[in-house]
């Protein structure tokens, strides 16, 4: 994979989590929600609620906003070869970012 193809698909990410809402999980009648960070109010983003509440709470607890962003950052920092390089291109391909509808073709300027 060429390194303009990894830049494009660190940017699909980047473009993913940048418009998602800094979040925090609470707790609300017992049951664990997520809650919009960056309103005065907290508005209710997502009820928790099923059998994996305690893992689910500790990975929204875990990966937030500013993390994801973190992980963006350290995306666009790896080498262009090596482990850390192919671990990064499965990550971004993983979450199927090589192939998103609606991206610049190949060669096409862009």
């Amino acid at each position: 994979m060429d390194r303009r193809e990894y830049e494009r698909m660190v940017d699909r990410f980047r473009r993913l989590v940048a418009p998602l809402p800094a979040w925090q999980v609470e707790e609300h009648d017992g049951r664990p929600v997520l809650v919009d960070d960056a309103r005065g109010g907290g508005g209710l983003l997502l009820h928790l609620d099923s059998r994996w509440n305690a893992h689910l709470t500790r990975y929204f607890a875990a990966l937030d906003k500013d993390r994801l962003l973190a992980l963006v950052a350290l995306l666009e920092v790896v080498p262009p070869e090596g482990p850390a390089h192919r671990a990064a291109v499965a990550f971004l391909k993983s979450l199927g970012l090589n192939d998103e509808p609606g991206s610049p073709a190949e060669g096409d300027g862009s």
